[in-house]
């Protein structure tokens, strides 16, 4: 009965293949010869319950954590959704069968606009919508028998959650990197909420209504993400198997060469209020700063600053305005007058930078023309970079590195479904946050929900007045609520603990857990949910919180599973599959005849190229489903999903040739005699020459799905194969595993190598891109 074994995870534990000895797939007893849909649904109702009933059973070996990005609760599942998770689900059982104890936990993405714009749309609430959902796709998760750890379930809009979100945004708040201030916002005037920059596309749309996203001045929420940039950007030498991902994470980052200082704003010689971070691509020169510039769109311009006024009465549009405001610079001690920029941009996003005439000769043109005196920097002038960065930071003033792309994280959000910000406004105190005793702030329900206008928060006028925490005066609650990408910054830590009631996580289990030892999601992840959960796994770091800073050790990002779309060049209509006729050589439109634009895009609703896997799974069964995305593509590739000519027959013919050789086994073994090779007749012989043959490809086929899945040992295993035949294999390093000079040396020098390569002439060495598999060629 190993078919039972083989269909149903390539890759178990000898436990259950010793127990699979023991009986048949069904209750019958009897043995089906043909390889039937019936006989394969048996098959995988009888494995089921007994597969992740082994999976629960604990085990104290060395600890192995394969993280897939946790879902967003749409309701139903796409092929998408099943690629990531037979992925994970696969090197799990891999993981176990090596001895570790496996931790492939499950959650749900809850929060955010998709599910308030539905349950707007329906009249529903927007608890009520997701946790439906939730249920719903926790049963199509069961039925494609993917063994999660639920036990670790965890869900961002349940309280038991987001009570450790608000508790992390105040230690953010306390340690002052969650800070308020008025800015210019992407905003989107359908959903009626602030975007961050990523989330705007090329033509200045939003990334999810489609609607042209205006500018608008709001007070916003941010994190200082920017005092992390240069320890983020020099992490990622620590991560040799981010392959792709690390160059995008660099870019997003950009070169960490210059710094912000503080500057306390004046008028008139008396202090505003106002503290200004100007930036500068040469800190070493600060002491010679001859001005502060800001742009004609920024802030203080434009919203509620003392500052405004005085700004305005200065502006020449078109000209550097030299004002009467000044900058104190916190770190140096020096005063600088502020000028308006004749410029409507700097490098990056940049809004204000500090003018050092030494340092820049367009700096010394337009303080000259200013008539501002030239400053001669004093002999801290000759202190090294790092010094000076070094003393800002401690003094509080600025000095973290950072580059001119980079902006602070902005998290508010104008929106009902997501985490409350834990603050307080008081009239006497400012901002306050809540004590961590009385978190979490609930989300209240509210009358009603548009997806219009202002917060709906501030509707709930029960919640929304309160007392002061310190003062114990009267105060009003924060009433924006948090981007969701704050919530999934950190789940990879509850999953450790996560029933834990008096903390976002016990330290020594996390630590025992962590790193990730593989994380598996999508590239459009690859930069914003990615640097935040490392941001935040840093900052945890320096909170003595947990002992390693980067979160995860390895990642894999896989392809997309797409389908054919059938567009009219004409007007770009996505027509679907009723509506074309195929009968011909090319696909034409069946009302008119017209030829059609056949392109493989992302599967999609509204693209009419989607896929319902529970109707693969009905037509073809869940081991041919999984077996079909495990080997149709490597997991970094797209699969292409051809109706007509993908490679799903191919699947069941071999599963039926497999079974087909199990059942000749069971038959030769229940026989009378003992099998005898010389009674073979002479077709029977030639079958056992073909298989006999073919042992160096089935050889490197297991090869290659040890090597594909083996993804976090300190060794990679070489799999060498000489004149494209398997002949053993070789431990190499991980670090330098993609180095093909290096494998090739230490290959050679292997006894492995030595024995069988010594004295050929070597024409090529070929390692392969993706899997741990280098060929030699030789001369005969």
């Amino acid at each position: 009965m190993l078919l039972a074994v083989c269909s149903r995870r390539p890759l178990l534990d000898a436990h259950l293949i010793r127990l699979s000895v023991r009986g048949l797939f069904s209750e019958s007893g009897v043995w089906e010869r043909d390889y039937k849909a019936e006989t394969r649904r048996q098959v995988e109702q009888w494995w089921h319950g007994r597969i992740q009933e082994q999976w629960q059973r604990d085990s104290s070996r060395k600890k192995f954590y394969v993280l897939s990005m946790f879902p967003y609760p749409s309701g139903r599942l796409h092929m998408g959704h099943v690629r990531v998770y037979t992925i994970s689900d696969t090197i799990g059982h891999f993981q176990r069968m090596r001895g570790h104890q496996v931790l492939n936990p499950m959650g749900w993405d809850a929060f955010g606009l998709p599910a308030e714009n539905a349950a707007i749309e329906r009249g529903l609430d927007p608890e009520d919508w997701t946790k439906s959902n939730i249920e719903s796709m926790r049963k199509q998760l069961d039925s494609l028998g993917l063994c999660f750890n639920w036990d670790r379930e965890v869900t961002t809009c349940l309280p038991d959650y987001y009570k450790w979100t608000q508790y992390l945004f105040n230690k953010l708040f306390e340690a002052g990197l969650a800070y308020q201030k008025e800015a210019l916002v992407n905003w989107d005037p359908v959903d009626q909420t602030v975007l961050a920059d990523e989330q705007v596309d090329e033509s200045g749309r939003s990334w999810r209504s489609g609607a042209p996203v205006e500018q608008k001045l709001l007070k916003q929420w941010f994190i200082k993400t920017t005092n992390y940039a240069k320890p983020l950007l020099d992490a990622l030498a620590d991560l040799p198997e981010w392959y792709g991902v690390k160059s995008m994470q660099a870019n997003w980052i950009g070169d960490c060469s210059g710094c912000f200082f503080n500057h306390i704003m004046k008028v008139d010689g008396r202090d505003s209020g106002e503290v200004l971070a100007a930036y500068t691509c040469s800190p070493e020169a600060v002491f010679g700063a001859a001005y502060v510039s800001v742009l004609p769109s920024h802030r203080l311009l434009h919203g509620s600053s003392a500052l405004k006024t005085a700004l305005l009465r200065a502006l020449r549009h078109g000209r550097d305005s030299l004002t009467d405001v000044t900058a104190l610079n916190v770190f140096t001690g020096r005063e600088v007058p502020v000028v308006i920029s004749s410029k409507n941009e700097f490098d990056g996003h940049l809004d204000t930078v500090i003018g050092i005439p030494e340092s820049s000769e367009e700096d010394a043109e337009l303080a000259q023309s200013l008539g501002l005196n030239e400053v001669n920097p004093p002999s801290r002038r000759a202190e090294a970079f790092n010094s000076v960065t070094q003393k800002a930071r401690e003094r509080n003033a600025g000095g973290y590195l950072t580059s001119t792309k980079l902006r602070d994280w902005l998290i508010s959000r104008q929106r009902y479904w997501g985490t409350p910000i834990p603050i307080v406004h008081c009239g006497a105190c400012g901002p306050v946050p809540v004590p961590v005793e009385e978190l979490p702030v609930m989300l209240p329900k509210v009358p009603s929900l548009s997806g219009k206008g202002a917060s709906p928060l501030k509707t709930a006028r029960d919640w929304l007045r309160c007392q002061c925490p310190r003062c114990k005066g009267p105060a009003e609650r924060e009433t924006d609520t948090m981007d969701t990408f704050v919530d999934s910054s950190w789940y990879y830590f509850r999953y450790t603990d996560p029933q834990n009631t008096l903390r976002p996580f016990e330290r020594s289990r996390a630590d025992h857990w962590m790193p990730v030892d593989v994380y598996i999601g999508g590239k459009e992840h690859a930069v914003m949910h990615l640097y935040y959960a490392r941001f935040l796994s840093h900052f945890c770091r320096d909170q003595g919180m947990v002992s390693h800073r980067e979160p995860f050790r390895k990642l894999l990002v896989q392809g997309l599973i797409k389908g054919q779309t059938f567009r009219v060049p004409e007007t770009g209509q996505y027509l679907k599959k009723e509506d074309i006729d195929f009968s011909g050589p090319e696909p034409i439109q069946r009302d008119t005849g017209g030829r059609l634009q056949v392109t493989w895009e992302k599967m999609s609703k509204s693209k009419h190229n989607g896929l319902d896997p529970q109707e693969v799974l009905q037509q073809y069964g869940l081991d041919t489903m999984r077996l079909y995305l495990l080997y149709a593509a490597p997991p970094e590739q797209d699969i292409l999903w051809d109706v007509k000519t993908d490679a799903i027959p191919g699947v069941l013919r071999w599963q039926a040739r497999l079974w087909g050789l199990v059942t000749k086994l069971r038959a030769a073994r229940e026989g009378p005699e003992t099998p005898n090779p010389s009674v073979l007749n002479k077709r029977e012989r030639s079958e056992a020459r073909k298989i006999w043959e073919n042992k160096n490809y089935a050889i490197t086929q297991y090869f290659t799905i040890l090597v594909v899945f083996q993804l976090a040992s300190v060794f990679s295993l070489f799999c060498p194969q000489i004149n494209n035949k398997v002949c053993g294999s070789v431990s190499v390093p991980r670090e330098v595993a993609q180095d093909a000079q290096k494998v090739q040396e230490l290959v050679l020098n292997s006894p492995l190598g030595v024995r069988l390569l010594s004295e050929r002439v070597i024409k090529k060495a070929i390692l392969s891109p993706r899997t741990a598999l280098i060929n030699f060629l030789v001369d005969e």
